[in-house]
């Protein structure tokens, strides 16, 4: 258990490094209004007493909370995707208001097996997995206690 606590402060740690040279804005010419294949899909988040968190993801909008984000949209509702990594990110520019946040799919062991889910980044050390089918358990995990 001593190793394993070690091994994911060594994560987390490394992890801040990289988080601390993540661009504070991407430029427009890294950023693009069409999402990638891999992250489309309607994605769900358990969050306690049978509500969820959805988030659907087209090749061209991003809707969340009831709030749709879209290249056609003006304002804060306007769509940019950037890369950084393997991470995914949205709305993160100086010009947007409302960052969506850090996105990217993995597989998580979910009842026996290993299924395709959507992971945000929230805060330090802190994720929230977005399985692609509704579970009545919640999969979110924080690396640091």
């Amino acid at each position: 258990m001593k190793k394993f606590k070690l091994f994911m402060f060594a994560l987390a740690v490394i992890f801040g490094i990289q988080l601390a040279a993540l661009p504070t804005n991407a430029s427009a010419s890294t950023s693009t209004t069409t999402t990638p294949k891999a992250l489309r899909g309607t994605w769900f988040e358990y969050r306690g007493q049978g509500k969820l968190n959805i988030i659907k993801i087209t090749k061209h909008s991003f809707t969340t909370n009831g709030k749709t984000y879209s290249p056609s949209r003006k304002g804060d509702r306007k769509l940019q995707v950037s890369k950084w990594g393997s991470w995914y990110l949205f709305n993160k520019s100086k010009s947007a208001k409302k960052d969506l946040g850090q996105y990217k799919t993995t597989k998580k062991l979910i009842h026996g097996s290993y299924k395709k889910v959507l992971v945000k980044y929230h805060g330090i050390g802190s994720y929230h997995v977005f399985p692609s089918h509704k579970y009545q358990h919640k999969y979110s995990y924080k690396v640091l206690n």
